[in-house]
């Protein structure tokens, strides 16, 4: 599932594939940093709740 993320450097929202895990598949594992498509900077993570995009 993909999950949308505002970049802190530039404020665009960036989309990151959550990897499914657990039995049924409802929890995911996205990476603990990620860069941004727009200006290539680096960010965290946020803590979860995530929201999906669409």
């Amino acid at each position: 599932m993909n999950f949308e993320f505002v970049c802190g450097w530039c404020g665009t929202d960036c989309v990151v594939y959550g990897e499914p895990t657990g039995f049924w598949r409802e929890l995911y594992s996205v990476p603990d940093e990620w860069d941004c498509w727009w200006c290539d900077g680096t960010n965290t993570t946020p803590a979860p709740p995530w929201t999906p995009a669409d």
